[in-house]
């Protein structure tokens, strides 16, 4: 069967339906970047194993970095299989890259949010944030799923023309909701944390800024992407840029959680039956606590001796309460880390 050969897709179509000319070049990058997204997956599958064996259960943040790897080997796989020729056009290989990729961009951005939370006090606050994003992903992927399923489909020749502009339209929106966030974060991390005094927080905000290059770069590469002469081509570019964000994510947990231990600040998850009357207390009552709810320790030594590790702790306390950053330990109870083991930090 020839590129030119027209196919039964099954659907009345404005024209008849042609099936998607591959050049020996088409062929030749989508299978180099197949097999570079396989590559890099092996060292994020290891990541998330590793993630997976630390959480004391299976929480939501672990669910979905399951999930956001599934979804790209799966997109990936259809992808190339198509572009090669392997599988023949049909609803089923169009509907399954549609929900894998709605998969992989709710998945992330939930585990973005899902970080900002831990610097959120205000529940209302972070219950705002995530309808916010959710809001706009979600519009965006029924907008897209719309648009890109009937092109694909060739139903008429507005379908193909609208998505050839809705798919860098789409692309703007997510890289900007990608800067936002992580602008966001870096602003709340220098007004709560490091301005307070903790200067080892100074390298999750120098990582942070760093990191926003690579992040947006993956959103500028997708999008160059879709200006490529084959526009299926590009569909085997958007699993490259999730793992790749994805190992971003997971690698800006680690280092936040890493950071907030050496700091003194302690944040551990434990169930419900680990809580005994005698040393748990909640909103001034004794005893009381629900299942997977989150406390924090503040653990403050005094140095008599020249020890400059123990003065910087001393110092951190003393400008914490100086500044009424820590009032008491409720100030930093399940208000401002309520998802952190819940959502995300339940390995700790």
């Amino acid at each position: 069967m020839s590129d030119s050969q027209t196919f039964d897709i099954g659907f009345k179509t404005e024209k008849p339906f042609e099936l998607l000319y591959v050049s020996r070049g088409d062929s030749i990058l989508g299978s180099i970047v197949f097999g570079f997204f396989f590559g890099f997956s092996i060292h994020v599958v290891w990541r998330a194993a590793l993630e997976t064996k630390r959480a004391s259960r299976v929480s939501a943040y672990i669910v979905m970095i399951w999930l956001e790897i599934l979804a790209n080997t799966t997109y990936a796989v259809v992808a190339w299989c198509y572009l090669q020729k392997i599988i023949n056009p049909s609803i089923g290989v169009f509907l399954t890259c549609i929900i894998c990729w709605i998969v992989q961009v709710q998945c992330l951005m939930l585990i973005i949010v899902n970080r900002l939370c831990i610097l959120i006090q205000k529940p209302s606050q972070r219950l705002t944030l995530k309808l916010v994003v959710i809001g706009i992903v979600s519009v965006v992927s029924i907008s897209t799923s719309c648009i890109w399923i009937p092109a694909e489909l060739q139903i008429n020749s507005t379908y193909i023309s609208l998505n050839k502009w809705w798919d860098k339209f789409e692309k703007s929106i997510y890289l900007l909701l990608d800067l936002a966030l992580n602008i966001l974060f870096i602003r709340m991390v220098k007004g709560r944390l490091v301005d307070h005094g903790l200067k080892k927080y100074d390298r999750v905000m120098r990582f942070n800024q760093r990191i926003i290059i690579l992040s947006i770069g993956m959103d500028v590469l997708l999008m160059g992407a879709t200006t490529l002469k084959n526009p299926f081509v590009y569909t085997q570019f958007h699993p490259v840029t999730y793992i790749v964000k994805l190992q971003i994510e997971m690698s800006m947990s680690r280092l936040l959680i890493k950071v907030a231990h050496s700091t003194g600040i302690n944040v551990y998850n434990e169930e419900k039956a680990a809580y005994t009357s005698d040393n748990v207390t909640v909103s001034g009552q004794t005893g009381q606590r629900t299942q997977g709810a989150v406390a924090v320790n503040i653990t403050t030594q005094i140095y008599t001796q020249h020890d400059p590790e123990g003065q910087e702790e001393y110092e951190m306390s003393h400008t914490f309460q100086k500044n009424g950053a820590i009032g008491d330990d409720t100030s930093f109870n399940s208000p401002s880390v309520n998802k952190i083991a819940d959502d995300e930090l339940s390995r700790v």
